[in-house]
């Protein structure tokens, strides 16, 4: 009679914890899953940015591969592929930027928001954003006029103006500034930091004292 008590009681522990174990997986499924303010704005924004940085790297490999191609099987290079690939380059850097600042993949250091409370977290967090929204429409603005003053001179081989060059930037500028701003929004109408996915924080850098150190 013992042994099948403890067994029925072992059995019940079991089936307690696997039952208390999915109930707060599912809970947090829900708040993983929960829809914030904007987010489908911010997902189209994300998936055009990725599929215009991903057919600039294929312009690149292309035009790389093909130069090489004519370089040592024709001997006679192109003249035009090393101003393609390095535009293509450009573009792709800010458009990329843009979206890892969607997504919370920049280098970032924790070194405040990791001391102090959940509302600390929220104020830091609103703060980043401001200032990043403000950094970078500054920098829009004041090289708004430079990009606009070398749109007279072109490039050597295909004769592009140089704007389309230096107007990458811009670009992407307001694009981090709309992304900086979205985030803004979100964080500040639920009132919580905006949730991250799992391997984003296992891929971080946490930089941190030992309490005796």
């Amino acid at each position: 009679m013992s042994v099948d008590n403890t067994l029925e009681s072992e059995n019940g522990g079991t089936d307690e914890t696997v039952d208390s174990g999915s109930s707060s997986g599912s809970s947090q499924g829900v708040t993983s899953n929960e829809q914030l303010p904007l987010d489908g704005c911010v997902r189209w924004m994300v998936l055009c940015e990725k599929t215009i940085a991903g057919l600039l790297l294929v312009l690149i490999v292309t035009t790389m591969a093909s130069q090489v191609f004519a370089r040592y099987v024709f001997g006679d290079p192109f003249k035009w592929s090393e101003e393609v690939a390095r535009l293509a380059l450009i573009w792709m850097t800010f458009l990329s930027a843009a979206f890892v600042l969607a997504e919370g993949r920049h280098i970032a250091v924790d070194m405040i928001s990791t001391r102090v409370g959940d509302r600390g977290k929220l104020i830091v967090e609103c703060l980043g954003y401001i200032v990043v929204a403000g950094s970078c429409l500054m920098l829009m603005i004041g090289g708004a006029r430079f990009v606009w003053y070398v749109g007279k001179v072109g490039s050597p081989a295909l004769e592009i103006p140089k704007t389309y060059w230096y107007g990458a930037g811009m670009v992407g500028l307001l694009l981090m500034a709309v992304h900086a701003l979205i985030n803004l929004i979100q964080v500040w109408l639920t009132g919580k930091p905006i949730p991250r996915e799992a391997h984003i924080e296992e891929e971080a850098f946490q930089l941190g004292l030992e309490p005796g150190e």
